[in-house]
């Protein structure tokens, strides 16, 4: 029977054009702070005086002077934060309804006095006093004096509509701002079926360490429901809407500015009403403040929550308020806050949890965060609500805010859908993963009755056989004809056990049968028990600060020289270097989370560092224990059992150091390049390469660092570090970043591991300006590669990436800038003839939620998620090709695709089924944009979507079955080769 017509997805984006009146209403104020050249002086002659030979940073403690305004004075849209190098300011909007309400200047100054004074205190005793005391009377005294003419500055709010990056952005903050300001207070019902529920906004104040503004939420909603084993759960949870102002390259006004689009982003926000009694170590602790009466005489108070931050670091601050909050408000003669113990015992003694009108005095909400556990009836739990929403409910409750808002903004149209994902038959084997190779064949109920057990056996053996080649041909690929070593060092039976049988069936083999002659398996018991024993802290803990930490890197030098002399004796000793294999091993490390061991104690990091001084690459796994027997007869020989889950981890780590970590795929990359439109000649010599980079905090060290990923048509993978002009293959690069952060973990010199946005630059220039004699397509990320923010290097990373230049430059690459190159580079160059074009990604933030089977937001059609991965573009500006890649629903969040669960929002339920009781997450877009595209690639719409949809079919492992991965393949192993190898520097990913 010939197919039925499929109709090709709908997709309609959650953002909206803001209406060219929107802004009419409302005032907008900023305050400057003019003390930032003084405070900056001080910092640096205190640093100078504390440490004269080797600097030790002073931090400035602006954060604790937000959070202290804005404790007193919720009126405020944020206080006095970073713009620009020297430039913090103060914000604040009103609206008719909500006008502007801010303290003095003069009222500002005397709380600001009063922070540089507690600010002073700290240096009470350390060096020299006469020095400190110099330098702390100098600073107060030019803090004292009020500049002339500083005031609160209006601003007109259509300068912001004609350029949103005029004032330095502040239509960033300020337009979101607004319209959080327009709904506050407001009220809108959604409805599902016959039930009605009222949804009031609030608006909050402060999101992160980083540059804050207001959102939105809800009052406070209980749940309730039994789950699946029989069990009452109880819960509280908002809803939290966010106001983002972004913008898209080559879109402009009227003027020539970027004309911005408002992204509506709808999350589930949850709150404790139970005592918190397990906490993620090393991340701060969330709550929201309201004030219903004055903290500081003459401070005006609104309904606005404030977020404040509960210090929790394991240290004698833990469970503090952050930044000596109390001291200073103490300083400031204001009403003191709630103790920190007290809202983490009883949260609902606190927090205005069940909306109750007389509520009159201050309120706190603790924010649940994954990991928390609370006290239930003498035992622990997370918490009971899960998080997320319907796509049925996203989309009432985006068209509710929008009839709210009456006009102000301007719904989006749906985008366009590109052609269907290969899927079936059709599908190259480079786009399968380990669960098509593996599956078995399938049997009618006639053959089932048919044939016998060892005919249907035969035939699954048979299939399994077949697909043998396929795994060890990829693994050949990948290692470019080397060999593997694999060891399984085991200290536990049932580890090696599970984790051998894992291993047979990673490479398909039945009974009797032998690896392929180029994989070596080679088990080794860890003789010795102390080797997994955790770091001894020698009764020390972390609140003992430096004496803590220095013991720990005692211990782990101690445990790395016994790892490293056990894999020179036990491993080493057995490899055949004459062959030149490639060497991994699969490793058992015990229990990484035990009950009183800190996270520093683990030996994870200490195990991977010791393999990558030995060459050898390395997969920990946890120890395995089988399911307990209930059988009274102990007598009874049965073979152990073991979890799904414990199956499914082991599985994972095996696949992971089998397939991931050689970077191989099943098949060839060029059948998924032809796949995608790319003409055959081209397709079979396709260079994909990757820029990567990944950056964290170490302590005070900031982590940065960056390299390419190259694909190559027949499946192989290389690997070029900044710095170097030789790429390496993917397997023995993991030994030399590993190497690499193990010398800067010895040296403690991090300045080769914090590339600056310039270095940045430089390297990308360097990987595109040198491509092979093969046809190549770079892939980057906006996000950093455009600009390094910060005040030590001006931002200097490659901008022409950002939106306002691309559409103008996007037939030249711009290096006027960068050292070695200091030149344009026109698409005709001949150093860059074999550079097919490159595609800049952004997601995150910078891509919006959406919906689909809708043309309008106010349609009352169902919604679905995809179920394969679907591409889209935007036609919106014609002159540049943006390509939107959507992941299908991962096999994990099945749950939420039943016809039932499809439609239900938070509070209902039916068939047993309670929308709180699911875990909603819908897949994120990710946005792809082609420039310096050579010309055979630039003369129809389609040659550009056919290069888009190469990096949008690679979204794909061959050691992931869950779903589609977040990145291109080439990417996703470049960004997972560094991850991998952070922990030797101690940081935990």
């Amino acid at each position: 029977m010939p197919k039925k017509d499929v109709q090709p997805p709908i997709l309609l984006p959650a953002r909206m054009n803001l209406a060219e009146d929107a802004l009419t209403d409302l005032e907008i104020a900023v305050l400057e702070f003019p003390f930032a050249e003084i405070v900056a002086d001080f910092r640096n002659s205190m640093e100078e005086v504390l440490s004269p030979n080797r600097k030790k940073k002073v931090w400035i403690p602006y954060r604790q002077l937000n959070n202290g305004l804005l404790a007193c004075a919720s009126t405020l849209t944020h206080g006095f934060e970073y713009f620009d190098t020297g430039d913090y300011r103060a914000l604040a909007v009103g609206t008719v309804e909500n006008p502007l309400r801010v303290p003095t200047p003069e009222q500002i100054h005397e709380l600001v006095i009063i922070w540089a004074q507690e600010w002073t205190k700290q240096f009470d005793g350390k060096g020299k006093a006469d020095q400190v005391n110099s330098v702390c009377d100098r600073f107060l005294e030019n803090m004292a004096i009020v500049p002339t003419n500083w005031n609160w500055q209006p601003i007109t709010p259509k300068t912001l509509i004609q350029n949103i990056n005029a004032e330095k952005g502040l239509g960033y903050q300020a337009i979101p701002s607004f319209l959080a300001t327009l709904l506050h207070g407001k009220k809108c019902v959604i409805r599902s079926g016959q039930r009605e529920q009222e949804i009031q906004w609030r608006k909050v104040q402060g999101d992160g360490s980083g540059r804050t503004g207001l959102f939105l939420v809800s009052q406070a909603f209980p749940a309730l429901y039994t789950d699946e084993n029989g069990k009452e759960r109880e819960g509280y949870f908002v809803y939290r809407l966010d106001f983002r102002v972004q913008t898209q390259a080559g879109r402009f006004n009227q003027n020539g500015k970027l004309k911005p689009w408002i992204f509506l982003h709808l999350s589930c926000q949850r709150y404790a009403h139970e005592p918190l009694i397990e906490t993620n170590y090393g991340r701060d602790i969330s709550l929201l403040m309201g004030m219903n009466e004055e903290r500081l005489s003459g401070y005006e108070v609104d309904s606005t929550l404030i977020r404040l931050t509960i210090e929790n670091n394991g240290r004698e601050d833990s469970n503090l308020w952050k930044f000596q909050l109390p001291n200073l408000l103490a300083a400031f003669k204001a009403r003191p806050l709630e103790t920190t113990d007290n809202i983490l015992c009883n949260p609902t003694k606190y927090g205005n949890l069940d909306n109750h009108s007389n509520w009159n005095k201050d309120e706190y909400y603790l924010v649940h965060a994954e990991g928390y556990k609370y006290e239930h009836e003498s035992h622990k739990r997370g918490h009971s609500i899960k998080p997320g929403f319907s796509l049925q409910e996203r989309g009432n409750i985006v068209a509710q805010v929008l009839e709210l808002l009456n006009g102000v903004l301007i719904s989006d149209n749906p985008m366009q859908s590109d052609i269907p994902t290969p899927s079936g038959q059709k599908t190259p084997l480079a786009m399968r993963d380990y669960e098509y190779i593996s599956e078995p064949p399938s049997f009618t109920k006639q053959q089932k009755e048919k044939l016998t057990e060892k005919q249907i056996k035969q035939r699954v053996d048979n299939r399994r056989q077949q697909r043998q080649t396929i795994i060890a041909d990829a693994i050949e690929r990948a290692l470019q004809g080397k060999p593997i070593h694999l060891f399984l060092l085991w200290r536990e039976r049932d580890t090696f056990d599970v984790t051998y049988q894992t291993l047979r069936d990673a490479f398909l083999l039945n009974e009797g049968e032998d690896f392929p002659e180029h994989v070596k398996i080679s088990p080794v018991w860890i003789n010795d028990p102390n080797l997994l024993k955790p770091l001894d802290t020698a009764g020390l803990a972390p609140k003992d600060g430096q004496e803590f930490d220095k013991q720990i890197r005692n211990q782990h030098q101690m445990k790395l020289d016994a790892w490293r002399n056990f894999l020179k004796h036990n491993v080493i000793a057995s490899i055949d270097f004459t062959t030149k294999p490639y060497c991994f091993a699969i490793i058992e490390i015990g229990q990484t989370k035990k009950k009183g061991v800190h996270p520093k104690q683990s030996i994870y990091r200490v195990v991977r560092e010791a393999c990558v001084l030995e060459k050898i690459g390395s997969q920990m796994v946890q120890t395995v224990r089988p399911k307990s027997s209930d059988k009274e007869d102990e007598s009874t020989d049965t073979s152990p059992s073991y979890s799904k889950k414990t199956e499914g981890r082991i599985l994972n780590a095996v696949l992971d150091v089998t397939l991931r970590q050689l970077g191989a795929l099943y098949g060839l990359p060029s059948e998924v390049y032809e796949r995608a439109g790319i003409p055959k000649e081209i397709a079979q010599n396709l260079d994909v390469i990757a820029l990567c980079r990944q950056k964290t905090n170490q302590g005070q060290e900031n982590i940065h660092y960056a390299l390419a990923i190259r694909l190559r048509a027949n499946g192989a993978v290389d690997v070029l570090f900044p710095d170097r002009n030789n790429w390496i293959p993917y397997a023995q690069a993991a030994i030399e970043l590993g190497q690499i952060f193990s010398r800067v973990r010895c040296d403690r010199n991090y300045k080769t591991v914090q590339l600056k946005g310039i270095e940045l630059a430089k390297f990308a220039a360097d990987v595109l300006t040198q491509v092979s004699e093969k046809p190549t397509l770079v892939l980057i990320e906006a996000d950093v590669w455009r600009n390094e923010r910060g005040e030590e290097n001006g931002g200097q990373a490659w901008f022409q990436l950002k939106n306002e230049y691309l559409l103008a430059k996007r037939d030249i690459l711009d290096f006027q800038h960068v050292p070695g190159h200091a030149c344009l580079y026109p698409r005709d160059h001949n150093q860059l003839s074999n550079l097919l074009g490159i595609i800049r990604f952004r997601t995150g933030d910078e891509t919006t939620q959406y919906i689909t089977n809708r043309q309008a937001w106010n349609e009352n059609s169902p919604a679905r998620d995809l179920i394969r991965l679907s591409g889209f573009y935007d036609t919106s500006v014609p002159e540049l090709l943006h390509y939107f890649s959507i992941g299908r629903l991962p096999k994990t969040q099945k749950a939420q695709d039943t016809p039932t669960a499809r439609e239900l929002y938070m509070l209902d339920s039916e068939n047993d089924e309670y929308g709180v009781n699911i875990a909603f997450k819908h897949q994120q877009m990710l946005e792809m944009l082609p420039f310096f595209i050579r010309s055979d690639f630039q003369k129809t719409e389609e040659s550009l979507k056919s290069l888009c949809r190469v990096p949008h079919y690679l979204r794909i492992s061959p050691a992931w079955s869950m779903g589609n991965i977040h990145s291109p393949y080439p990417m996703h192993l470049g960004k997972q080769l560094i991850k991998d190898h952070l922990c030797i520097l101690g940081v935990e990913v």
